[in-house]
């Protein structure tokens, strides 16, 4: 069972719920957007480091690291659909990590999809709703949200390899209004959350732990995700075997290349304090 990075795919939302709710009276509203006839191109970094033990004895310490670009060419907009229509293309990859194990295309691989604003994705490719092409992404409130407001998100799919059924529960909240691409506006997210298993393991002695958590920037003029950073932690115990996985994915889009901060991640590291400066 893979479950990396599975807060940043691209653009798959679904089930989200306000729950907190301030009362400055400055909202704003998060929804995806796009022009017919336009590109994005965003690079990703992503590394985990796999410690693998048997009777509490370290067999195995290895790395696995994968940077790659993707380019979203934008054929339509319907209004009265309130859908987006887009091909997802890898153009780049650099390492030998499966991309379909984080829900992207494998390089120079084409994925069709068809999004709402609101980000519930409507088709991915020929891929079934039940697979981690369908993962949430972004948590997209239905209301309008203030500084200081925070909102749910849940999601349930399939591991592809056992077809165990597993949850996303994530929480997010608006942490401030920032200036981001040239003066214009960009959300700060910042996201927490775990995974939990909807069976229960034929093993009484079998135990699973995930959680997730991250920082994004929401160009609100954009409509996108300009650059985002999320970490998941998680460990599978079975019959005296036991796996950790630190991972961490970093993510930019080529229009805020300007951040004055390198591409890069460390999974050791348990905290996204910040979001990059211009």
């Amino acid at each position: 069972m893979n479950l990396r990075f599975i807060v940043l795919t691209a653009f798959l939302v679904t089930g989200c719920s306000t729950i907190g709710k301030s009362s400055s009276g400055n909202s704003v509203s998060l929804r995806f957007n796009a022009e017919a006839g336009k590109s994005s191109e965003t690079r990703y970094f992503s590394t985990s480091r796999i410690l693998t033990y048997t009777d509490k004895q370290l067999i195995k310490d290895r790395t696995e690291t994968v940077d790659f670009t993707v380019i979203n060419q934008f054929k339509k907009v319907d209004e009265k659909t309130d859908t987006i229509h887009f091909s997802s293309t890898t153009t780049r990859k650099d390492g030998t990590v499966q991309l379909h194990d984080l829900a992207f295309p494998e390089k120079d691989e084409v994925i069709d999809y068809v999004i709402r604003s609101t980000g519930e994705v409507v088709k991915a490719g020929r891929f079934p709703m039940q697979s981690i092409f369908f993962v949430p992404s972004v948590p997209i409130p239905d209301d309008r949200v203030e500084i200081g407001d925070t909102w749910t998100m849940e999601h349930v799919w399939s591991s592809a390899r056992d077809g165990v059924p597993l949850k996303l529960e994530v929480v997010a909240i608006l942490k401030d209004i920032v200036k981001c691409e040239k003066n214009k506006r960009c959300a700060d997210i910042e996201i927490s959350g775990h995974v939990n298993l909807l069976l229960a393991p034929d093993n009484p002695g079998a135990r699973f732990d995930s959680r997730v958590w991250g920082r994004m920037l929401f160009s609100l003029e954009r409509g996108d995700v300009l650059w985002a950073q999320t970490r998941s932690k998680e460990e599978m115990v079975h019959s005296g075997d036991r796996v950790s996985v630190n991972s961490c994915m970093v993510s930019e889009m080529k229009a805020g290349s300007n951040f004055k901060t390198k591409l890069e991640c460390e999974p050791k590291e348990e905290a996204v304090n910040q979001v990059p400066t211009l």
